[in-house]
């Protein structure tokens, strides 16, 4: 008898965790989007996420029943193998130069500096702000002053991580991380916009968001609680 109470819990459990709506998004969005799960989980409803970077994130969207995947559209759409049936504009994101509390940068040239190091940035072929980077790199004629300075990293959390400790002297990185980090950094400067390819920050639905869940969710993303908490991490 306890076997088959324990089997039945079990069984229950099981079909909970295999019920809740998954998404899943760039490493760099997890703060907002973990904040926004948790005003959504109030209602009793719950949420499994997923963070990596994009080729992170899409690989495990192929392996699973996602439902929805937050990042870049332009790499969503064209580089992602996946078959998306609509977008959901979120906010767009902004690449930024956060620069270690002993450092201070006041513009883009300055990363050619001799007191410049250290300079790490995501992975240009993996990370929406790798990408994003290596534009702003090219495009700026700042790449091959600054090649054997950089340090590449796999995600944002991670650049922002050798940024704080002091690893590195500036870090490539989102505007996002560097407002949810902005007490533990020296600062940072926005790269013009001219530099790189503007970043749309979307909700891409994949075929598993034919629920009531994930229309709940998707609802939920666009209401004014969502869009306060995406507004104050810079999207």
């Amino acid at each position: 008898m306890l076997k088959k109470i324990l089997f039945c819990i079990i069984a229950v459990s099981v079909t909970l965790v295999a019920s809740d709506l998954k998404v899943a998004a760039g490493a760099g969005y997890k703060k907002p989007l973990m904040e926004v799960i948790k005003e959504y989980e109030k209602s009793g409803k719950k949420v499994d996420a997923f963070f990596g970077n994009m080729r992170q994130v899409t690989t495990q969207a192929k392996q699973t029943d996602m439902s929805l995947i937050i990042g870049d559209k332009r790499f969503l759409s064209k580089k992602s193998n996946l078959k998306f049936n609509d977008y959901i504009k979120l906010g767009e994101g902004k690449v930024v130069l956060a620069y270690a509390k002993d450092k201070k940068i006041n513009s883009i040239n300055d990363l050619a500096k001799k007191d410049i190091t250290r300079i790490s940035m995501p992975q240009p072929k993996k990370a929406i702000y790798g990408i994003a980077g290596k534009e702003f790199l090219i495009n700026s004629n700042l790449e091959d002053k600054v090649k054997d300075k950089l340090y590449i990293v796999a995600t944002v959390p991670q650049s922002m991580t050798y940024i704080i400790t002091g690893e590195v002297d500036v870090g490539i990185v989102n505007l996002t991380a560097a407002l949810a980090n902005k007490d533990k950094i020296g600062g940072y400067i926005e790269v013009p916009q001219k530099y790189y390819t503007n970043i749309k920050i979307v909700a891409g639905k994949l075929n598993a968001c034919n629920t009531k869940e994930c229309r709940d969710f998707v609802d939920f993303l666009q209401n004014n609680t969502s869009k306060k908490i995406f507004e104050k991490y810079g999207l």
